[in-house]
């Protein structure tokens, strides 16, 4: 795809990461009333769209390269992906939340979590099946880990249509997507516009695209943007989607309740990333490219999975123990800094080991392949 735009969607990653951490950190319970203005325009239910649509430019980029390699080595490599920081942070935030919630339960119960947790959660979480249907888990006080339910059913979805035999793919990906059920559904349209970007990368028409076109699709998204957040776009739209369903069945949707601005935003996201990606052929290749910013901006972004899952439990810790009142700077300061530090160091005992992981697994596949091979051999030798 180019290094150039490689590190374009670096960025976009972790600035999709960042939103959801400025929005939960402007909590009231955290941060008093001074940025209220984040929660007010869903940072973080923005972010995840932007995760959404990335992850599926990138996996269908990814399943391109190795289609060769089956679906069985395909989902070693996303569940590699998925359980290096999903597993440590079931352990570690638990923990976290115990501490904080012996030590201000009120402040917990803003989350749902009094202290309960059972085996259930803890399975649901590891198996991503906490949010089939309207079934609404989060394992401890770890809301964020949501994402995670819908996430893993895309890419179970994506692999039943991309890897089976022509004839079975729609069956095959219906029955998954049936098991996920309509809640994970409605946001699928935003992950499913990246892979739909893939394919039009991968078939050329963006390279042929005239500069000033590219121009034009990478910044009218963003006034576009900035418009739809100022005129409070999204909570127009979350309106009508109550009025239509009415407030039993809104409430069910859970974090799917603002499917139709998720699916505004996945148009204006794709179509910002095929405007950049067009402006990236027309250029030569970018300096920056092999620059320390560069360098740096990887780095951050190659944590950025576990400052996603680990700083909420985090934010919620410092909230029970640190003193002082919401609104001191200090503390606002010391939550904000405490929650990414603890995440990044997270991220170099977890998410930056994930080759070791990836590796067991596709060995795990790859014996599991050899064994069927040998049972089929042996059965015709035998017959």
């Amino acid at each position: 795809m180019g290094r150039g735009f490689s590190l374009y969607l670096d960025v976009l990653r972790l600035l999709g990461a960042v939103m959801v951490l400025l929005a939960h950190w402007a909590f009231p319970r955290f941060t008093g009333s001074d940025h209220s203005w984040m929660r007010q325009h869903d940072l973080g239910g923005d972010g995840v769209v932007i995760f959404f649509v990335l992850s599926g430019l990138l996996i269908a980029f990814t399943a391109d390269r190795r289609k060769d390699e089956g679906p069985k080595l395909f989902a070693a490599d996303r569940l590699s992906r998925l359980w290096s920081v999903a597993l440590p942070i079931l352990v570690f935030g638990i923990c976290l939340d115990w501490i904080g919630q012996a030590h201000d339960p009120a402040l917990y119960a803003h989350s749902g979590y009094h202290g309960e947790l059972s085996w259930l959660d803890i399975v649901a979480g590891a198996t991503f099946t906490n949010q089939l249907w309207f079934t609404d888990i989060s394992p401890g006080a770890n809301s964020p880990y949501w994402s995670l339910g819908y996430e893993a059913w895309y890419y179970a979805i994506f692999a039943g249509f991309f890897f089976a035999p022509r004839p079975a793919r729609w069956a095959i990906a219906g029955l998954l997507a049936l098991i996920a059920g309509p809640k994970i559904l409605l946001l699928a349209p935003s992950w499913l516009m990246g892979v739909w970007l893939w394919n039009a990368i991968k078939s050329g028409r963006l390279v042929t695209m005239a500069p000033r076109t590219a121009w034009v699709l990478t910044i009218a998204p963003l006034l576009v943007y900035l418009m739809a957040h100022a005129n409070l776009l999204h909570l127009h739209l979350s309106v009508v989607t109550y009025d239509l369903i009415g407030e039993t069945w809104f409430r069910q949707l859970g974090a799917s309740d603002s499917f139709i601005w998720a699916t505004v935003l996945g148009l204006l996201v794709t179509a910002h990333l095929a405007g950049v990606f067009a402006v990236f052929q027309h250029r030569t290749a970018a300096k920056a490219s092999d620059s320390r910013t560069a360098a740096i901006i990887r780095w951050l972004a190659g944590g950025s999975f576990a400052l996603y899952l680990v700083h909420y439990p985090v934010l919620n810790l410092l909230g029970a123990l640190l003193p002082g009142e919401t609104l001191d700077l200090w503390r606002q300061v010391a939550m904000l800094s405490g929650a990414v530090l603890v995440s990044y160091v997270f991220a170099e005992l977890t998410e930056r080991r994930r080759p070791m992981l990836r590796a067991w697994l596709r060995r795990l596949a790859k014996n599991e392949k050899r064994r069927r091979k040998d049972a089929t051999a042996l059965s015709k030798a035998a017959s």
